[in-house]
């Protein structure tokens, strides 16, 4: 039987949960994945739910060290739904069969926002900052991180409050914010790809009467600002998803473009041998 006495867990025993999912995955094993950090972090929870009832709180250290595998900022909010459901005194074949419903649509919702949004913006920002030189780019960059890790503290709270209710609440809004996510990412992917793609025509034909005309500044940089870019940019996308051309090879043929480039010094003898 579930012990009945239980002290009732306050904000910073969540917040303490939140500081102690950071060394989640320290403990990391392949036949468990995140289990035993996943576990050890509850443990304070536990004991302060069941007081010196050992056998309970072995018990639910148990049912926590089967198999944990999802995103790793949401994994916070499963150790708070779990605790709440604990307190509650939720039967624990349900617990576990809980948690293992939503490794998937947690993992989904943190990938998106995590590591499909926040990692490329957060990456591209501090990439553009220190290519021109400015040291602030690197620090923005692990600023962004602290700001991330600290939300488990947030999604620890989160699940502790919705207890059962986030069930309901994850399966009904995961696609639409994983969606929103990556549309996110996506557009502000976009709007930074003139920052650091350059692409420019170095040809300037000779005109009669005009001398030299640079394509590049005559037409690309006043009438089609940022063209070269997108379309090259476009060029990679079709390459990867229609001709199935891996990122590896597509990054090595980067580079060996561009190395002849530079052995040929411009773009435009470039051409004129094709």
């Amino acid at each position: 039987m579930m012990a009945v006495s239980r002290n009732k867990l306050d904000k910073s025993d969540i917040t303490k949960l939140g500081f102690l999912s950071l060394l989640e995955q320290v403990a990391f094993s392949f036949e468990r994945m995140q289990a035993p950090g996943f576990c050890w972090g509850m443990i304070p929870g536990f004991k302060k739910i069941y007081g010196d009832n050992k056998e309970e709180i072995a018990k639910a250290m148990t049912n926590n060290l089967g198999f944990i595998n999802t995103e790793p900022h949401m994994a916070t909010f499963l150790q708070g739904l779990t605790l709440s459901l604990e307190e509650s005194g939720q039967d624990r074949e349900m617990i576990k069969r809980i948690n293992a419903g939503l490794f998937g649509p947690l993992a989904g919702v943190g990938d998106a926002i995590f590591w499909f949004t926040l990692l490329p913006i957060s990456g591209a920002i501090a990439c553009s900052l220190a290519g021109q030189g400015n040291p602030i780019g690197p620090v923005i960059f692990i600023v962004i991180w602290i700001i991330a890790a600290m939300t488990r503290i947030w999604f620890g709270r989160m699940g502790y409050n919705l207890g059962v209710r986030a069930v309901d609440m994850i399966s009904e809004n995961a696609a639409a914010i994983t969606k929103a996510a990556g549309i996110l990412g996506v557009t502000v992917i976009g709007g930074l790809i003139p920052s650091y793609i350059g692409f420019e025509l170095a040809w300037a034909p000779e005109l009669p009467e005009i001398g030299a005309f640079s394509i590049q500044e005559n037409i690309f940089n006043v009438i089609f600002p940022n063209l070269l870019p997108l379309l090259l940019v476009f060029l990679f996308y079709w390459l990867f998803r229609k001709k199935k051309v891996s990122t590896i090879a597509l990054i090595v043929g980067i580079i060996v473009v561009c190395v002849a480039l530079a052995f040929l010094g411009t773009l435009s003898d470039f051409l004129a041998i094709i």
